[in-house]
């Protein structure tokens, strides 16, 4: 496949946080928030909140090694950053208040999967110098479905300073995603990165917010930005994206992964007394009366 080349002396010496000094966020509570909404945004601020730890972990990796890596994180940990505050700014501006040490609260609720997940990814740096193909390949799933599900969000809501906000994110997002990919494209070029890569993937990768939040969170955010035709076409479209790489043309994960969660969840819903999902759901009364 062709590799487009990702221009990283560019994006360092244009990197800022996002920028949203120009819209009135007073004037966001006068517009339409659905309970799912405030559902969606929530987890979508906690995730991206909850980059700085991630960012922890990947120091702990070989991929610190490569510079061009090492470069780009420096400035993505602070980008991300700024996405989980401008997200908490809004939902704040609408009356949805939260907990000043969410991210503390976040982090001690985080399971054995990610733990798991970081011991494993130091220990195969001591016996493969192709781990760092696997962490760009994820990267780039996770970035890509970050930038779609923003896209998802922002279509959907009827509420156009969030709409506004949403589309600011996504070309953040969009830049994120083009390094890990087109980085990834170059590290699996030996098959032994491949095969690695495959493997890793296969056995570990989880959504977006896998092992950060709880797994019936992570089902009702796959349920709610993947269901029906249009989430279809999303799930296929991330899936066919990521089967472009080398060596990933099997790539799969995100239809599968659709699938499963609604079977879960058609079960779960056959069993209400003993399903966490159908208790979670945030409801909302007036923009000042709910809360996170």
């Amino acid at each position: 496949m062709m590799i487009r080349e990702f221009d990283l002396e560019k994006y360092i010496k244009n990197s800022k946080h996002v920028d949203i000094s120009d819209i009135d966020l007073a004037d966001a509570k006068n517009y339409p928030l659905t309970p799912d909404e405030i559902h969606s945004l929530t987890y979508m601020m906690d995730i991206e909140s909850h980059t700085i730890v991630y960012l922890r972990s990947i120091l702990s990796t070989c991929a610190i090694e490569d510079a061009d890596t090492t470069a780009f994180l420096s400035c993505w940990a602070y980008e991300e950053f700024f996405h989980g505050r401008t997200i908490g700014q809004f939902l704040s501006a609408c009356g949805i208040p939260f907990s000043h040490d969410r991210i503390a609260e976040v982090q001690r609720g985080t399971s054995w999967k990610e733990w798991l997940k970081d011991m494993g990814a130091s220990m195969v740096c001591q016996f493969s110098r192709h781990f760092h193909a696997a962490y760009l390949t994820y990267g780039a799933i996770s970035e890509l479905s970050t930038l779609e599900g923003y896209g998802v969000l922002a279509a959907r809501t009827a509420n156009p300073i969030l709409a506004e906000i949403l589309k600011r994110l996504a070309r953040d997002e969009r830049r994120h995603y083009s390094f890990y990919y087109n980085k990834a494209c170059i590290e699996l070029a030996p098959r032994a990165a491949q095969r690695l890569t495959t493997f890793i993937i296969k056995h570990f990768w989880l959504p977006v917010g896998g092992g950060v939040k709880p797994d019936h969170e992570v089902d009702w955010i796959l349920d709610y930005m993947l269901s029906g035709n249009e989430g279809l076409q999303v799930a296929r479209r991330i899936d066919q994206t990521i089967a472009k790489l080398p060596g990933l043309e099997w790539f799969d994960r995100m239809e599968y992964s659709r699938q499963e969660c609604m079977r879960r969840r058609a079960q779960a819903k056959k069993a209400p007394s003993s399903n966490p999902i159908l208790a979670e759901k945030p409801t909302l009364k007036t923009n000042t009366e709910a809360s996170v």
